[in-house]
């Protein structure tokens, strides 16, 4: 089973292919496309420019609405994008590897409002609670007090509490406002996943 798609516009993986149970993208120059996609029909996939990735070690393929890239989960942790600008061929080529992956499940994972807000607003959170620790250091130093740097993260605000009070606040509220505007932006429009799933687990 051998299926090549090509990309000729600089946007993208230039090739990204499926050819005997392994996923291949590749990025060569623009007068080495052709030579490379004629080698590849030829079974030749020795080329160094080639990436590989044997269906034996993916666990999940997944595309999300919206997103320029499919995304393939390998091994125990690890994961790599295949960049793909055009929506239809971005489509075109999940939908292939959905019916072409034997032994393999799909499922449309659609997140709810809270589930797609958890991770903004963990940094949400984090950002208001490092906030508030600069504001106790402020405090301290305001009144006389010492204060220790006893790691990086307390070393960090230590530095900024440097710059002054106005950029202390100017830097937490361009954080705050961030993180708030991420968790807002996922609840209005939650994360509809398309997921490939080889049944294996980390």
């Amino acid at each position: 089973m051998t299926r090549i798609w090509t990309n000729y516009d600089n946007k993208g993986e230039k090739i990204i292919a499926f050819v005997n149970a392994t996923l291949y993208k590749a990025n060569p120059k623009e007068e080495e496309l052709e030579f490379l996609v004629a080698r590849m029909q030829a079974n030749d996939f020795s080329d160094p420019s080639l990436f590989g990735l044997p269906l034996d070690y993916v666990r999940d393929i997944r595309l999300q609405e919206g997103n320029d890239h499919i995304q393939v989960f390998f091994g125990r942790d690890s994961e790599e994008h295949f960049l793909i600008k055009d929506e239809t061929l971005r489509e075109e080529i999940f939908a292939y590897l959905k019916e072409h992956i034997p032994g393999s499940s799909y499922r449309v994972d659609r997140y709810d409002k809270m589930r797609a807000a958890t991770k903004p607003m963990a940094g949400l959170i984090v950002v208001a609670l490092l906030f508030i620790y600069t504001l106790f250091i402020m405090n301290e130093l305001d009144h006389g007090g010492t204060v220790y740097s006893t790691g990086r993260i307390s070393a960090l605000l230590i530095g900024l509490i440097s710059l002054g009070t106005v950029n202390v606040y100017l830097i937490f509220g361009a954080l705050i406002g961030i993180a708030g505007f991420s968790m807002i932006r996922k609840m209005r429009n939650p994360p509809v996943v398309h997921v490939i799933s080889m049944g294996r687990e980390r």
